[in-house]
């Protein structure tokens, strides 16, 4: 069933545009996609160009990272930095205002 979006709570007040196109996303089903890219967005940041270049994040579900890697050599060597990855990844994350809490990364 279609769920109708809730305009009258809106007439006639301030609101924060930051809140309402959240909430819109979220109505259209693609917040998590939206998250999914946050990631994308500051995974380069994180791990630098080299890894980056080795290794994609694919999907974000309840708090776990899922990110591809090329081959086990790189599997073996994210694995190892993983707390270390998953701490820059939360202060980027957070200095962007982002809702987005990564508590695990499973490399695949």
């Amino acid at each position: 069933m279609y769920k109708r979006f809730d305009t009258k709570s809106r007439l006639n007040k301030t609101v924060c545009l930051k809140t309402e196109i959240d909430s819109f996303m979220k109505h259209l089903g693609l917040d998590e996609k939206l998250q999914d890219l946050k990631i994308l967005d500051v995974w380069e940041k994180c791990v630098g160009s080299v890894i980056a270049g080795y290794s994609v994040p694919v999907h974000l579900k309840k708090n776990k990272l899922f990110v591809s890697v090329e081959n086990a050599v790189w599997r073996f060597e994210l694995s190892a930095k993983k707390e270390e990855i998953i701490c820059k990844l939360n202060k980027i994350l957070n200095k962007r205002d982002s809702k987005i809490t990564i508590k695990e990364i499973v490399f695949i």
